[in-house]
């Protein structure tokens, strides 16, 4: 028996599909590739999906829609399109409004964008009061009127229910985690404020940022220098400090979360959005971070075979962690990939559409630690270096971050030439000053490649205050290394050269200004063409600002950490060898291997 099937048009698309009979309308739009708005899950009380119907049988709405499309001030000839069935051929036109809003996530480098589907949802609540004639309980009139029979509610929610829901004339509004659970019952006035926080927890620095659920936007950010500094500058120091007595664990989480909630407690000032309004967070760290700021013990990591408790989590609530913000609220972390490479490369992997793209890839991660992720094809591969704090300054005699006063770009011009963030008087040298500084250096003689300081002071003299040391550059000339010889051996797993690549992407706060040239000419970065290369900036923030603002991301992103095989450099026989090499100041060409 042939199955009946109907015409649908779709303007101003122009595209028309066939849709078997008494399918969803809504359904038929999205396996179309329109991008409709389906906030409320197709539950058809959320009022954005609605479609004009140009042509085709008009049904008679129920009261709630009716009520829907007029506060949204449509006509009769307008629908919601996931209550409308596909009984004859039709032609609809779908709304700007309707529509999913594609929105920047990366703002740097490669574009990167995505969709808005956030796990928090605010619907409004029109529940019929109970009578002695249908004496039903509340929450499972709730439950219903979402369309959702195992729906969560914790006691939070109830608590609320019998006297706020039950007050004559009340509209109230509920706030929905992940179509699953409820995480509070709110007024209606409140149904407008809905944000996140995306967080990068990075060795050095932690960045972060306070985001409109609706819309996509970024409202305000923050960073700081990560407190635990003052337990050591990296991760194996940190590790080597939590194994040595269960109190030092704490220590280290809790000078995380309270940092945390004091970047939250500045953006909530300066924004005006309060705490209690922040429902969601994403936090991409590396493994060790992420294990810490959960307060689960780093052992494993600490002793061979040096492995991870977890990869992934399900949404934690944001009070067993620490953070202060909506009481209810969740907090996601971002997935990790091996014990070593954390949630803060799988979510700049994602903010990078570096699955998805055709072609050689790799992904460099300039940070405390070097990592690094090479794709040929559909295969992964990635890895770990001990890079040091060097390209953050943090062990830099004159070092500091990229803040005011920082030189972070420097010329030979009769004598250094600097430029400093804020155009203020020098204060000290960032990491991509460093790279500018040495290769100038390198260039004039006064640096051999061998990384000695020429001259009997061996130093480099920068300012009248302000030099760099014998010692400086060895920690410069360490963390090169490090990234090289992991790049060299990344690539020999694979059987490439550099000239086989097709893109090569530079990731951490370091790389958003780094010279290209001077960078080749330590031998940090390929010789290969400039096109090739793009610098992303803090791909870890604004992939955990991308998976803060889409469910979908969040799949892939667990999907994609699962698929990718790790190396373990120190386990090669011919790392040794491969670091030795790359110690040298050298630029390596596209053909080395």
């Amino acid at each position: 028996m042939t199955e009946t099937t109907f015409t649908v048009e779709i303007l101003p698309d122009r595209i028309k599909v066939r849709a078997r009979a008494g399918e969803v309308l809504a359904d038929v739009l999205v396996r179309a590739g329109i991008p409709l708005s389906l906030y409320c899950h197709q539950r058809g009380i959320c009022g954005k999906c609605a479609v004009r119907v140009l042509g085709g049988p008009l049904p008679f709405p129920a009261e709630l829609e009716a009520s829907l499309l007029e506060s949204r001030g449509l006509g009769p000839d307008h629908r919601l399109a996931c209550l409308y069935e596909v009984r004859s051929d039709i032609v609809v036109e779908t709304l700007a409004g309707s529509r999913l809003e594609k929105i920047a996530v990366l703002d740097t480098g490669v574009p990167s964008a995505a969709f808005i589907d956030s796990a928090v949802k605010k619907l409004p609540l029109v529940l019929e009061k109970p009578s002695l004639y249908s004496p039903t309980a509340v929450a499972d009139s709730l439950r219903a009127y979402l369309k959702s029979p195992g729906l969560v509610l914790p006691l939070a929610a109830l608590s609320k229910l019998g006297g706020t829901i039950l007050t004559p004339g009340r509209p109230v509004t509920a706030v929905l985690y992940d179509d699953r659970e409820i995480l509070d019952i709110e007024s209606e006035d409140a149904g407008r404020e809905i944000f996140g926080l995306a967080v990068d927890l990075g060795t050095s620095t932690v960045a972060a940022e306070l985001v409109d659920l609706r819309t996509g936007k970024v409202v305000d950010r923050a960073a700081a220098v990560n407190a635990q500094n003052s337990y050591g500058a990296d991760v194996v120091s940190r590790i080597t400090f939590a194994f040595e007595n269960p109190d030092n664990l704490r220590r280290l989480k809790n000078a995380a979360v309270q940092l945390i909630n004091d970047l939250v407690g500045t953006m909530s000032r300066r924004s005006g959005v309060p705490r209690h309004r922040i429902y969601d967070a994403v936090v991409a760290g590396n493994t060790a971070m992420n294990h810490i700021l959960c307060g689960v013990a780093v052992d494993s990591l600490a002793l061979a075979p040096f492995h991870a408790v977890f990869s992934t989590l399900p949404a934690l609530p944001a009070s067993e962690i620490g953070f202060t913000l909506h009481p209810q609220a969740r907090v996601y972390v971002a997935p990790n990939i091996k014990s070593f490479v954390g949630g803060d490369i799988t979510a700049g992997l994602v903010a990078t559409e570096f699955a998805a793209k055709s072609g050689t890839e790799i992904f460099i991660d300039l940070g405390t630690n070097g990592e690094i992720v090479l794709k040929k094809g559909r295969e992964f591969v990635t890895t770990s270096t001990a890079a040091g704090p060097a390209f953050e300054g943090m062990n830099i005699s004159c070092g500091m971050l990229a803040v005011a006063g920082a030189i972070h770009r420097a010329e030979w011009a009769n004598g250094f030439k600097f430029r400093t963030v804020d155009d203020l008087p020098p204060e000290g040298v960032c990491g991509t000053g460093l790279v500018d500084i040495l290769a100038a250096a390198l260039a004039r003689g006064i640096l051999g490649r061998d990384g000695r300081i020429a001259g009997p002071e061996k130093r480099i003299r920068l300012t009248d205050r302000l030099a760099l040391t014998q010692q400086d550059v060895r920690d410069v000339q360490l963390a090169v290394a490090a990234v090289r010889s992991g790049v060299r051996l990344m690539l020999r797993e694979f059987r490439l050269a550099a000239a086989d690549l097709d893109r090569v992407l530079v990731a951490g706060a370091f790389g958003s200004s780094l010279d290209i040239g001077n960078a080749v000419a330590l031998g940090l970065l390929p010789d290969v063409p400039e096109s090739k290369i793009a610098f992303v900036g803090n791909a870890s923030l604004a992939g955990a600002r991308l998976l803060l603002l889409s469910r979908p991301n969040r799949r892939a992103a667990e999907s994609l950490a699962a698929k990718i095989s790790h190396i373990s450099l120190a386990t090669r026989p011919d790392f040794q060898d491969a670091f030795v090499h790359a110690l040298e100041f050298n630029r390596y060409p596209g053909g080395e291997k």
